[in-house]
């Protein structure tokens, strides 16, 4: 019975061993086999590596030229705005200053040579400036009757009579200052003799005149209207007063009057 199982124990393992030794032969011969293909194999590796090293070098250098183009497009970039940034700001200074234009004449300096000055010299007199007899006079050193007021006052001007559409004149060279409407007055027009004179013209129909023209001495100045209310009974009349530097004077001491 033991040389039995000795028998069965010495079988099994020789059965092993032909087992391992026939795997053994095997993976040999497939390794034998595929030694050709194994060089095959490293070849190809090596042709792969080649390829693999050749692109990752040319990578490589692509990455460093990107890199370049990068540290030194920014800059190139800003030179450019840079440059062009700074003709823009000088176009559009250029644009906003205001051209300064050659001024054309005015209608001033074109009329000069009609610009006459007015030089009043009590020594040569005043024209009379109305066809008429004097109603009231001049009176500030003491009250005189108003008869449409019923009242005395004083009166810095003279009244002459005359009739609604009567001419009236300029007394003397001037130039009109004024032209104007008052309660009292009516439509009046004062002119600037020169030297500090003037003379107003109240109770006129129409003014033929407008502020700035010159008048030579005789030259119409309007016409009489209907007497305002505060000279109603004094009737139709040339309101005249003179001036000499804002203070009234006597008109008639310029005039050679001679009541008719």
């Amino acid at each position: 019975m033991l040389l039995g199982c000795l028998v069965a124990v010495s079988a099994i393992a020789g059965v092993l061993v032909w087992q391992g030794t026939g795997k053994k032969d095997e993976e040999d011969r497939q390794y034998a086999e595929s030694d050709g293909s194994s060089e095959q194999l490293l070849w190809n590796d090596e042709e792969t590596t080649g390829t693999k090293e050749e692109t990752t070098k040319a990578v490589t250098e692509t990455k460093e030229t990107v890199r370049e183009a990068r540290e030194t497009t920014p800059v190139e970039t800003e030179e450019r705005e840079q440059t062009t940034e700074a003709p823009t700001l000088e176009a559009r200074h250029e644009t906003e200053a205001p051209e300064e234009e050659p001024e054309e004449p005015s209608e001033a300096p074109a009329a000069v040579s009609q610009v006459q000055t007015v030089n009043f010299q009590a020594e040569n007199g005043l024209l009379w400036p109305a066809q008429g007899n004097v109603i009231m006079e001049y009176s500030m050193d003491k009250t005189v009757y108003f008869p449409t007021l019923d009242q005395y006052k004083c009166n810095p001007a003279v009244l002459i009579q005359g009739e609604v559409g009567m001419p009236v004149t300029a007394a003397a060279a001037a130039v009109v200052k004024v032209v104007g409407t008052d309660a009292e007055l009516g439509n009046y027009v004062t002119l600037d003799l020169g030297n500090g004179y003037e003379l107003t013209y109240g109770q006129l129909a129409d003014p033929q005149v407008t502020p700035g023209d010159y008048l030579e001495a005789g030259a119409q100045v309007g016409t009489l209207a209907s007497p305002t209310k505060y000279y109603v009974v004094e009737g139709v009349n040339l309101y005249l007063k003179m001036t000499k530097d804002g203070a009234p004077i006597d008109p008639l001491d310029f005039v050679d009057y001679a009541e008719d």
